[in-house]
């Protein structure tokens, strides 16, 4: 039998209790911009502003998923309601809205990283939110240090 390892990622940033605060989406670029910043995964340990920019996003299969909870507190277990809406579609949709999304995890695979967390709106609204990119070009830190 033939064995095969896949290998932890280990990346030099992450983005997990990074706020985002607003998404652009320009052409097929992606960019998150940051409240403070994002973190250091390697020591010494810190947090750096900059942005994230996706290249080449493929804005058919790129989603937000929005959770809202019924007689619990967000992201609690019990009962929701969602809906899911192209990401582009959304991002569009609140280009003037003040929002923050922020980030509890990170996954990456196949030309797709995902978010999870909480997105809240200036109106008080609060969500659990999950973000499909499917995007066949790099995700590159852009570091303002």
């Amino acid at each position: 039998m033939k064995k095969i390892i896949r290998k932890n990622i280990n990346l030099p940033y992450s983005l997990h209790d990074s706020s985002i605060i607003h998404f652009e989406a320009k052409e097929d670029k992606l960019t998150f911009q940051f409240k403070s910043g994002i973190f250091k995964a390697v020591e010494p340990y810190s947090e750096v502003k900059g942005n994230v920019i996706f290249e080449n996003v493929d804005w058919d299969f790129s989603y937000i998923y929005l959770l809202s909870y019924k007689d619990v507190l967000c992201g609690n277990c019990g009962n929701f309601s969602g809906e899911k809406i192209s990401l582009l579609d959304f991002i569009n949709k609140h280009k003037a809205s003040s929002l923050k999304f922020d980030i509890i995890d990170e996954t990456y695979g196949y030309n797709k990283s995902k978010f999870n967390g909480f997105i809240s709106f200036s109106d008080t609204r609060m969500y659990e939110c999950f973000i499909e990119i499917y995007h066949l070009g790099d995700m590159h830190y852009y570091l303002d240090e």
